[in-house]
């Protein structure tokens, strides 16, 4: 399924425009690669409304961060047994709030969260997360989050001690993982303290192999697609984790990897300006109003939509956005046709982070949403299996 097979041109700058096409396309994919297994749709991707209830109606189950994240699912109609909460840091009332609604499980990773957990939650189901190996990944998460194997059986222990259901392990590869090893690894990992649990007496049947899923398959066939990962995954299961799979709960998460390809943002040129020998452009969205993920290191895919894009003769530019602030650089030496003023430019995979980490700073706003076929919200039809579609002529 290609996004680019729906262009617009006639959205007002800036735009953003989300293809429910593709995501439907995106998660059925994830359930034929991945059988037996649950996609908990991570909000924190895009806590748009409308991609919420399209995984509520759908039958998929939510990962939330927060209670702004839990409220929203519950007004899909999401019940407490379909969401998950893999935020190893939740307040008080968060914890209260997911305890009333029946929160399915959430994550710990270190023994203050435990005990805040027992205080607030009494009996909830916990699952502790490993820390694992994000080599090859765009954004690593290392660090902030997650234990050794060591640690995780001393987590069991305590949660036990205090009235908790420890029920499995979790663990995130890193954000848009373009090595797939890196979630057989983890599973090893898994395999380990798991059979250390059991042998403790822990009732292990929870495996959340958490996000990372990369967005970008159709115009870059180097990233590794939902099936090339699920090919290293399910033997990987099969071989380490001391269970059959009828007997498990096997989480996915996937956020950028359901969501990402079908966002398209549009922006427009505003400005230029030769800076000593580096042109610059100047666009109405920046890393403060739809693109911080630029500024975090994620490499943008940015394309010209006009009829002669491919006539123009390419330059190196550096793209900024338009506020008053220093920082606000998209991308330094891309090359690109030669732009003007009120020039379309698209960046691709921004159905992911965009609209969630958007503010209007300086007063520029946050991209419009616009949803395009709408009808695959409500309607359980997946995408026909020959739904890829070619880019429009427009693109370059």
């Amino acid at each position: 399924m290609n996004v680019l097979s729906d262009i617009r041109t006639d959205l007002p700058t800036p735009s953003l425009t989300l293809d429910f096409a593709v995501i439907n396309d995106h998660y059925y994919r994830f359930l034929e690669a991945y059988p037996g297994a649950d996609v908990f749709y991570a909000v924190k991707a895009n806590a748009n409304p409308d991609v919420i209830q399209y995984v509520v109606n759908h039958g998929g189950g939510l990962e939330i961060a927060s209670l702004a994240e839990l409220e929203l699912s519950l007004r899909a109609g999401a019940h407490g047994d379909r969401i998950i909460c893999s935020n190893p840091i939740k307040n008080p009332l968060f914890l209260r709030r997911m305890a009333e609604a029946g929160v399915y499980a959430v994550v710990v990773d270190s023994t203050y969260e435990v005990e805040k957990v027992a205080q607030h939650a009494p009996g909830m189901r916990v699952y502790v997360r490993l820390s694992v190996d994000n080599t090859g990944s765009v954004l690593p998460l290392a660090g902030k989050f997650g234990v050794d194997g060591v640690s995780a059986l001393q987590l069991f222990e305590m949660a036990r001690d205090l009235g908790l259901t420890p029920i499995g392990l979790s663990f995130h590869v890193g954000s848009q993982c373009l090595n797939p090893a890196n979630w057989e690894n983890a599973i090893a990992a898994c395999g380990q303290v798991w059979r250390e649990a059991e042998a403790r007496g822990f009732d292990m049947h929870f495996l959340d192999l958490g996000g990372g899923f990369p967005a970008g398959h159709y115009h870059d066939s180097s990233i590794p697609t939902i099936e090339a990962i699920a090919e290293v995954v399910m033997p990987a299961i099969r071989a380490h984790i001391p269970a059959e799979l009828d007997d498990l709960m096997v989480v996915l998460e996937p956020g950028r990897g359901l969501v990402g390809e079908s966002g398209l943002l549009y922006t427009s040129v505003v400005g230029k300006a030769l800076r000593g020998t580096q042109e610059w452009v100047y666009l109405d969205t920046g890393v403060f109003n739809g693109l911080m993920e630029t500024y975090e290191g994620f490499p943008p895919v940015v394309r010209l939509l006009a009829e002669d894009a491919e006539r123009r003769p390419l330059r190196s530019v550096t793209l900024a956005g338009p506020t008053c602030d220093s920082c606000d650089v998209v991308a330094r030496d891309i090359e690109l046709p030669e732009l003007h003023i009120d020039d379309v430019l698209l960046f691709l995979d921004s159905g992911a982070y965009v609209s969630e980490y958007g503010v209007a700073f300086n007063g520029f706003p946050i991209p419009e949403v616009v949803n395009l076929n709408a009808g695959f919200i409500a309607s359980l039809t997946p995408a026909p299996a020959n739904a890829q579609a070619e880019a429009v002529r427009l693109i370059a």
